[in-house]
């Protein structure tokens, strides 16, 4: 039986934000030595760090585990395990922690911080009974068949786990300073998101000036070019002349691309099975993963719909496909989707050499590419960022591990609008 609960309200400093689990309205201590471990990771730790020190935190505090549970849980996420909980709290949950509103106080009386203490003293109990994580049994358990008696050992391990600081502990941190630690976080990658959609919307307008002023003369070049090849005998000559001609049609042919920029096609947005879409992209590009020895797996909900034009979603998706193909001589691309309130968040991922970090900025420039001078125009991941803004969604490229010197491969995330059934 899936476990539903929802924030509902921040009534104390003492306490984490209220939750509702199955009905019941619980009070979960906030631990102040969690908290400040916390805090302290955030400013001094770097990814791979913060994962490990996340795990240990959940593994130390049952009431935190709790907790950040609830909060993927108002999210639509309802993770497995502990592993999949601190993907989720490191990617989404920060940001989502970060904007509650702390000063929101309930209507109703706020529960009683002890008999919370006594339910999830029964939900570790059962946790470790079950001998699997309290994630687990989180997602699995029955409020209503949890025993009537508590351990009393665990009990009390619990109630002195959550007994207030004292003075000799010396200043305490409060729920707010995590909110203004995780934003600080934050801001930065707030800050390139917006410095990426102003240089695009440069380029838009450089795109909507250049087809014009530019496209003329290449026009006229290479008309006269074929005209002149059409009449020449000379080898040479012909070669020249045939350079010249494929050179102007390349030259436009990139222009052409940049208008997707100032000028995207019509794109009819209506409902999508994402699954046909994913077998279509990969479908179409067999031969080259084929050739190439890279398998691909698709692991999403065959019933998930999104708002999107088709060809433009298969567009996008064959793009992503091929940069990920681009950089692998063999390996594994692994598709996979789920849902999020009203967007569903798509991750592909390969086992490829990832990016240098040096380049992540600038990827998704137009004509940026890794590859050698001559081989593509480096347009394919520009064409997909831009096909994701129409639809009103997102895109964002991240390497699998945070050692940046040795890489295993990256992540594209992309956000779409999800299709409901009326």
């Amino acid at each position: 039986m899936r476990v539903f609960l929802f924030i509902f309200a921040i009534h104390t400093m003492q306490t984490w934000p209220t939750i509702t689990i199955q009905h019941r309205r619980l009070a979960l201590p906030q631990v102040a030595k969690t908290l400040n471990r916390y805090v302290t990771g955030v400013i001094k730790l770097n990814p791979p760090e913060r994962t490990a020190q996340l795990l240990k935190l959940f593994a130390d505090d049952p009431f935190f585990t709790t907790w950040v549970y609830a909060l993927a849980a108002a999210r639509g996420q309802h993770p497995s395990d502990l592993s999949e909980l601190v993907e989720w709290m490191n990617d989404a949950g920060q940001t989502y922690i970060a904007d509650l509103d702390p000063d929101l106080v309930g209507e109703l009386q706020p529960p009683d911080a002890a008999d919370s203490i006594t339910l999830i003293t029964a939900i570790v109990a059962n946790s470790r009974n079950a001998d699997h994580d309290l994630v687990a049994e989180l997602a699995a358990c029955d409020f209503a068949k949890l025993p009537a008696t508590v351990d009393a050992e665990i009990h009390d391990a619990l109630t002195q786990l959550a007994a207030p600081p004292t003075e000799q502990d010396g200043p305490q941190l409060d729920f707010s300073d995590l909110q203004k630690v995780l934003r600080w976080d934050t801001m930065e990658d707030s800050f390139q998101q917006q410095l990426h959609t102003q240089k695009m919307l440069a380029i838009k307008n450089f795109a909507y000036g250049a087809s014009h002023e530019i496209n003329n003369p290449l026009a006229n070049i290479s008309t006269r070019g074929q005209a002149l090849l059409y009449d020449e005998t000379d080898s040479d000559r012909q070669r020249s002349l045939s350079t010249i001609v494929a050179q102007a049609f390349r030259a436009n042919a990139m222009i052409a691309d940049l208008m997707l920029f100032a000028h995207p096609p019509t794109m009819k947005l209506e409902r999508q099975n994402l699954q046909e879409i994913f077998q279509r992209s990969v479908e179409e590009m067999a031969l080259q993963l084929e050739a190439n020895n890279i398998q691909t797996e698709l692991t999403g909900d065959s019933n998930i719909h999104v708002v999107g034009d088709t060809n433009g979603l298969f567009e996008m998706f064959k793009a992503l496909l091929q940069n990920c193909a681009d950089a692998m001589e063999s390996g594994n691309i692994t598709i996979g989707w789920t849902t999020q309130l009203d967007q569903v968040r798509i991750e592909i991922a390969d086992n490829g050499p990832g990016i240098a970090t040096d380049i992540l900025p600038v990827i998704f420039d137009p004509f940026f590419s890794g590859r050698e001078a001559g081989r593509g125009l480096g347009f394919g991941l520009s064409k997909a960022w831009r096909i994701a803004q129409i639809h009103h969604g997102s895109i964002e490229v991240k390497n699998l591990t945070g050692d940046s010197a040795n890489p295993t491969g990256i992540c594209v995330t992309v956000h779409l609008p999800e299709s409901r059934e009326s």
